[in-house]
């Protein structure tokens, strides 16, 4: 059995952003030394297996403080003989340097950061609490602590985002010299109060945020720093070993609320509710795919790779028409949509674009 991936929610934040569709509540330190127990106590539920990757979400993971962080790593080393790619997400206004020399410490060897822009303006617009300084200094403290492994995130199409403060961004990203970027296209969901607020009235339209998707993907890969899937990038070697789980369709363990799993075959989760989870031990999960990992779901997730689907390596394991979905492929690689490589299939910066309209077509 190849090694999984641990997936850990820490839903704590000192204020939530009005785009965030994630589960989060206000941080509270006795509720937060209770949900440490319990992502400890539920770790423990399972077989001892072994993994290689740790990834903690949020939230704001590093509110825990570094001590908590250690107790959870330190019970995922000794269940699931865990050794690899540790990352801990974090704000630049809620963390310093010391902070990062205990993370690091702790075994941490990546951290994310939440940079979303380096336009002061911008940021206020998405309601963060950081400036670029800020930004800038976190980034110059986790090189300080010793990482050397370092990703940031890039908000595309956001409210009064213009080409030239994009490339202001863009440029900043540069200036910062971290190996990793995931640069996202804003999604207003529901429930949010961006939603709320229309602010969608204050974003670049359509055809601008396409152009804006474009432009980012030239840059990065300008720099050195290439696009291996649809919002992510990166120096040759410092793909998020975690992520690649996901979208290779591999199996992976979610720890907390609102957590998801993929194991043994099955898709499960974990309700957003914190009280939920931690009156049952964690044991209040719910399956969501009894037969999860079918060709579909693992042609859909493959294709958001840069490196595709290679249907030659797939007869013994799916049972697919692999002539026909080469057939429906060959229009579409005229469009300039995808690329078609003896059987490798693999979408370009336009076909990323409108991904889940071609991936339909494809597999339908």
């Amino acid at each position: 059995m190849n090694p999984i991936g641990l997936y850990v929610h820490v839903p704590f934040c000192l204020k939530k952003c009005p785009y965030c569709d994630f589960y989060s509540i206000k941080f509270d330190d006795a509720l937060a030394e209770r949900y440490t127990q319990t992502i400890i106590t539920e770790m423990f539920t399972y077989d001892h297996i072994k993994a290689d990757t740790l990834y903690f979400g949020g939230g704001t993971p590093v509110l825990l403080g570094a001590p908590r962080l250690k107790r959870i790593i330190d019970a995922a080393k000794k269940q699931f003989s865990l050794e690899g790619e540790f990352t801990v997400e974090a704000n630049p206004c809620s963390i310093d340097k010391q902070t990062l020399l205990e993370l690091k410490q702790a075994g941490f060897n990546r951290v994310s950061f939440g940079v979303q822009s380096g336009v002061d303006k911008e940021l206020h617009s998405l309601g963060r609490a950081h400036t670029k300084m800020q930004a800038l200094e976190a980034v110059k403290g986790a090189k300080e602590a010793g990482f050397t492994n370092i990703s940031v995130d890039l908000m595309i199409g956001i409210p009064h985002q213009t080409p030239q403060t994009l490339l202001s961004s863009l440029e900043f990203i540069k200036q910062l010299d971290v190996p990793h970027v995931s640069a996202y296209i804003l999604k207003i969901e529901q429930g949010t109060r961006f939603y709320e607020d229309n602010t969608a009235a204050l974003c670049p339209d359509e055809d601008s945020v396409c152009d804006l998707y474009l432009n980012t993907i030239e840059f990065l890969n300008s720099i050195g720093v290439e696009q291996y899937e649809i919002s992510n990038f990166a120096k040759k070697g410092f793909e998020s070993k975690h992520n690649l789980k996901y979208w290779r369709c591999e199996e992976y363990l979610g720890f907390g609320a609102s957590a998801h799993s993929y194991y043994k075959g099955k898709r499960y989760l974990h309700p957003r509710d914190i009280e939920g989870y931690l009156s049952s031990n964690g044991n209040n999960y719910q399956i969501s795919d009894k037969q999860a990992g079918g060709f579909e779901e693992y042609a859909m997730l493959r294709l958001r790779l840069s490196e595709g689907i290679d249907l030659s390596l797939l007869d013994k394991r799916f049972c697919f028409d692999k002539e026909k979905i080469l057939r429906r492929a060959k229009p579409l690689e005229q469009s300039g949509l995808l690329r078609i490589n003896g059987e490798i299939i693999f979408l370009t910066p336009k076909g990323f674009l409108v991904s889940n309209a071609i991936i339909a077509s494809l597999i339908s």
